[in-house]
């Protein structure tokens, strides 16, 4: 693969991981808002942790992002 088809293949995939934040986001708030209107306190506790998983999968996400930048930017600044 070539630096110009590489450098679109990483703007590809920081474009697909901005927009699967804010999803994980939504979900999180989701699961946030269904644990405080449980009255199961089993539920409760599921939506809890369904959450902190959506919460996790948003901080893997940006790690991800971040590496990918990091990624493009090496390869952008590159000679050849």
């Amino acid at each position: 693969m070539d630096k110009k088809s590489k450098i679109k293949a990483l703007e590809q995939m920081i474009e697909v991981v901005l927009i699967r934040i804010p999803k994980e986001i939504e979900a999180m708030r989701f699961y946030k808002s269904a644990a405080e209107k449980a009255v199961d306190e089993n539920a409760k506790k599921l939506f809890e942790s369904l959450a902190e998983q959506e919460k996790g999968h948003e901080a893997e996400l940006r790690r991800i992002l971040e590496n990918l930048k990091a990624q493009l930017s090496e390869l952008k600044n590159s000679s050849s």
